[in-house]
């Protein structure tokens, strides 16, 4: 048979008295009321420093859209083959917005601007201040070395040119095959043909098709190829 439950003896003066939680409540309502000036100032602080972060970033996205309306019209131009124009609107973007993506892609957009202009030189100069930059993707930094040695090239740096197109060879990305190729022809016109023929080599191993292939199986001889 259970036993019957023990009749619990409540005590009345404990019932009387506050329990923890409205101790607590207590002494923070109290120290509150004590140091109501500080929480006011820290409130103030705070509303301050979130009205400041609004502000920086409202204008942080005001800069960005008006950037990224300037590099359209510079692009627009570039496309369009009016290269002055280009060269002018890019120097403008990267000088008035230095900080901002656009800004820096800028620098890159002038270099190509000025080598399709005819500038050699100014565009060697904008793609080595791009590359010191630190590019933010490795295809970005590809594209430029790609795009400085064919400045350098085009300005008898050979030597130059070659180094440029040789980093650009070593990264994994979409100007790779044309930085290879770039190397080849200029060791043919050294009249290193041997190290031409390792570079063409190369580049078969990654099976190309198209232009590519044919321009492969002019450079090196069939039974070669096929024991790659």
């Amino acid at each position: 048979m259970a036993r019957p439950a023990a009749r619990v003896k409540i005590n009345r003066k404990a019932l009387r008295e506050p329990d923890e939680f409205q101790t607590l409540t207590g002494q923070i309502g109290e120290w509150a009321q004590a140091h109501r000036n500080l929480l006011a100032g820290i409130g103030a602080a705070v509303l301050a420093l979130a009205t400041v972060a609004l502000g920086v970033g409202w204008y942080r996205a005001r800069q960005a859209a008006a950037a990224g309306a300037r590099f359209e019209a510079a692009l627009s131009d570039f496309e369009a083959g009016r290269f002055a124009p280009a060269v002018e609107g890019f120097t403008g973007l990267g000088r008035d917005y230095p900080g901002s993506s656009f800004g820096r892609l800028a620098t890159l957009y002038r270099g190509h601007a000025l080598a399709r202009q005819g500038d050699a030189a100014g565009a060697a100069t904008a793609y080595t201040e791009y590359l010191a930059s630190s590019p933010p993707t490795e295809y970005l930094r590809q594209e430029a070395l790609n795009g400085l040695g064919s400045a350098r090239e085009a300005s008898g740096d050979k030597a130059g040119a070659l180094d440029a197109y040789g980093q650009a060879a070593a990264i994994d990305g979409p100007f790779r095959m044309q930085a290879q190729l770039s190397m080849a022809r200029l060791q043919e016109l050294a009249g290193q043909p041997d190290k031409a023929r390792e570079i063409y080599l190369a580049i078969l191993k990654e099976s190309p098709s198209g232009y590519v292939r044919s321009l492969l199986e002019t450079k090196i001889p069939a039974d070669v190829a096929a024991a790659h």
